[in-house]
């Protein structure tokens, strides 16, 4: 029975292994891509778009030296907004004069007091000049909210672009990077693998003593039937995790205890029983003998 006991160590070791690898945080990863091909059906865009490299690509020119503002991209879905961090693009420009910036605006709805003034909030901004080949570019979200006010979600986000003069600016498809909805931190995950390892290992091991003493027979094989039913659920519910590219540490934390589980009661259930029996088999031969 001594496997039994070493299950819950093994998987409280396994278990703060796992918040220890998963306290990096996690990079952004792709919430939304927005194609200028299908925006282009949708609404209308500020500029043309055409084909290049291989990309749908947003063609923006100023023909004339009056400053301009081009709205490229809104962005109103509230499940889209929640996730957002970063907005990534790739731009190329020819002949910029003057220097143009890319935008990104937050909009927030009125106030508490009831004002119906549109609050917004420039959040990021970059600048463009002259002429140069493809370049990445990120536009951060700021977090923090304006002085003073509640904090709440904004209820849309801009991105435009601005010319000063004549010049033109390639805009390729344009990415919104996040995070994706967790079931779980990693720091609550090692909380969860921490307390259910203790308790799995407590249990293991008061398994292991009743089993050697030949005590709670019931009991004990309806325990270990019960492990190993959770052992699956467990194993099914991390494998749909990563199906569905839940984060690593929630994947890792269902999947790594569902299998040991699974593997290590499976392995002994017969055992336990047969122990069982032979204790069963001796007290009978004993009372017989002693009858004798």
């Amino acid at each position: 029975m001594k496997n039994l006991i070493q299950t819950g160590l093994l998987l409280w070791l396994v278990s703060s292994a796992t918040a220890q690898e998963a306290q990096p945080q996690q990079p952004p990863k792709t919430v939304r891509i927005y194609e200028w091909k299908d925006l282009a059906q949708q609404q209308t865009l500020p500029g043309q778009v055409i084909s290049m490299d291989g990309f749908s690509v947003l063609k923006i020119e100023n023909t004339n030296e009056t400053p301009q503002d081009f709205l490229l991209l809104k962005i109103s879905d509230p499940s889209v907004i929640k996730k957002a961090q970063v907005f990534y693009c790739e731009l190329k420009c020819e002949n910029v004069s003057g220097e143009g910036s890319l935008r990104l605006w937050s909009r927030f709805p009125p106030a508490a007091s009831g004002s119906d003034v549109i609050n917004a909030r420039q959040d990021d901004h970059l600048h463009l000049s002259g002429t140069s080949n493809w370049k990445p570019h990120h536009l951060e979200i700021i977090p923090d909210e304006p002085a003073g006010w509640p904090r709440f979600w904004p209820n849309q986000f801009e991105v435009g672009l601005y010319l000063p003069g004549h010049g033109t600016v390639y805009v390729r498809p344009v990415k919104l990077l996040g995070v994706v909805s967790s079931w779980w931190s990693p720091q609550q995950a090692g909380l969860i693998g921490g307390i259910g390892g203790s308790l799995i290992g407590c249990l293991g091991g008061l398994i292991g003593l009743l089993v050697s003493k030949g005590r709670a027979r019931n009991f004990v094989l309806a325990s270990v039937k019960c492990f190993i039913v959770l052992g699956i659920l467990l194993t099914i519910a991390g494998l749909l995790a990563a199906v569905l590219k839940q984060p690593y540490a929630v994947w890792y934390a269902l999947l790594l205890p569902g299998v040991i589980l699974v593997f290590v009661f499976s392995l002994n259930l017969h055992s336990i029983q047969r122990r069982y029996d032979e204790l069963e088999i001796r007290r009978m031969t004993s009372m017989d003998a002693t009858g004798s």
